[in-house]
């Protein structure tokens, strides 16, 4: 029986993508990563059977990576994919990055605009109810709650520490909440900055995306969809909100995802820079 060349073509599309790396999302929750998740498939025409399951990153399966899979796009740690990593011929990671207090409140609100239906897991319950129920203000002082968690610097550890899974709403190990720890993992994260194959910054990723499709072989692209949550209807209800003595408290628990935000926009920024003076023109669509 012969074949047909729909299968033969498709062959030859599947392994020429096959010579190019995958891509790896390092994605801590509330970063614009869906945006840019979105973004990707779409240039890249990838389906779900594209992307690898977050399965067989979490359990380190290498026989479950079929030649089909381009991309890792599930909420995963650097080190959930370093077995991944350890082959940059074959896989490269890349990052988005938002101003900590910002990521904090949006995962906040997009807890607190979750659909009555929605179920989530046994870990991740505690912290829903949480926020639907108690102002921001209260979780940020409340160590015993859920979402406590979620005020840690998520970025650096996803970048940096050995913590795994797909979002820290279950109990966290209370070694990560000590400074020595997250200074341990920013090291670590900043050792690690240079190795991202693209770097993303809330604040100027119509920027940070030319670079992004400079580097990929794509063509230009515009910025992504900036999927923004919504504010509530009635303001005065908005239990987001934190005063200044609140935000000062959040802001040197996250001291952390700070320096690793400063030193990632000046590496976006320079990258940004090199691929200017290559392309003749390029600042004029930045």
């Amino acid at each position: 029986m012969g074949v047909s060349n729909s299968v033969v073509n498709g062959g030859q599309r599947e392994e020429a993508a096959r010579t190019k790396p995958g891509l790896v999302f390092i994605r801590p929750p509330k970063t614009a990563s869906t945006s840019v998740a979105y973004l990707v498939r779409s240039l890249l025409g990838l389906t779900r059977d594209h992307l690898v399951p977050d399965t067989a990153v979490f359990r380190g399966s290498p026989d479950a990576i079929e030649p089909r899979h381009r991309m890792v796009l599930g909420h995963v740690t650097w080190d959930d994919a370093a077995w991944l990593l350890a082959d940059p011929a074959a896989w490269q990671p890349f990052m988005t990055f938002r101003d900590p207090i910002d990521r904090t409140v949006s995962h906040y609100r997009y807890i607190r605009r979750l659909p009555p239906q929605y179920q989530p897991e046994d870990e991740h319950r505690r912290m829903c109810s949480e926020a639907l129920a108690r102002p921001l203000r209260e979780l940020v002082y409340d160590d015993t709650s859920g979402f406590y968690n979620c005020t840690m610097p998520l970025q650096t550890l996803y970048l940096g520490s050995p913590l795994r899974g797909r979002v820290p709403a279950y109990p966290l190990p209370d070694e990560i909440r000590l400074v020595e720890y997250q200074q341990a993992a920013l090291r670590s994260a900043l050792g690690r900055l240079e190795g991202l194959a693209w770097i993303g910054i809330v604040e100027s990723l119509a920027r940070d995306v030319q670079v992004f499709a400079f580097n990929q072989g794509w063509p230009p692209v515009d910025a992504p969809h900036e999927n923004r949550t919504m504010p509530v209807r009635n303001e005065s209800a908005d239990s987001s909100e934190l005063d200044p003595a609140t935000r000062r408290v959040l802001a040197d628990r996250l001291a952390a995802d700070y320096v690793l935000l400063e030193s990632a926009r000046e590496i976006a920024a320079e990258r940004y820079r090199e691929m200017a003076e290559t392309i003749p023109g390029v600042r004029g669509r930045s």
